[in-house]
């Protein structure tokens, strides 16, 4: 006796296969998992409330066999936003683009700045060794015009990165690379 598969089995194996296929590949939040999934089934036929439910057990399926976890997902981006100087509002701004709460944003920046009661400034600093500005700036200043002209480009620079005035301050106060240094380690 042979097992026939009728069009909408067909059609959630094939996504599943997909699914595994992107989750093995990236960490996604349920909603980029969700988008993701619905481009795809945009390209097979079933209708709009079948493609609704597919999608909806699917996600719950991920979730449930911990293939998807947004938590988890916050924390990854949040280590990697802050390794390349980003903000509290940078992070809050990106991770809201991939659908993530608040709630849950709060609580992975909470866990991964758990340690460093400083975590803002080591990201700018991060940030400025990174563009080799402030006092990671390798030319020297001809005068003062130049001088002011670049100290404007480096605040904007970091204000467009979510640092506050205040944080920005404290990062171009600081005049010696060996004191930098010291709050990457987190020793001061």
């Amino acid at each position: 006796m042979k097992f026939h598969m009728n069009e909408e089995e067909k059609i959630i194996k094939k996504l599943r296969k997909s699914a595994m296929s992107y989750l093995a590949r990236y960490e996604v939040s349920v909603h980029q998992f969700e988008k993701t999934m619905k481009r795809k089934l945009s390209n097979l036929k079933a209708n709009d409330l079948d493609k609704i439910k597919i999608i909806r057990n699917l996600k719950n399926e991920m979730i449930l066999a911990k293939f998807i976890d947004d938590k988890r997902f916050a924390e990854t981006k949040i280590r990697s936003i802050r390794r390349q100087g980003g903000s509290e509002r940078f992070i809050y701004a990106k991770l809201n683009e991939k659908g993530i709460s608040n709630d849950i944003i709060k609580c992975a920046i909470n866990t991964v700045d758990e340690g460093h009661e400083n975590a803002e400034m080591i990201a700018a600093i991060n940030f400025i060794k990174k563009k080799n500005i402030g006092i990671y700036y390798k030319k020297n200043l001809e005068n003062k015009i130049d001088e002011f002209e670049l100290k404007n480009k480096w605040y904007g620079a970091l204000s467009r990165r979510g640092f506050s005035l205040d944080i920005v301050k404290k990062v171009f106060e600081i005049k010696d690379i060996e004191k930098a240094n010291l709050i990457l380690e987190d020793n001061l």
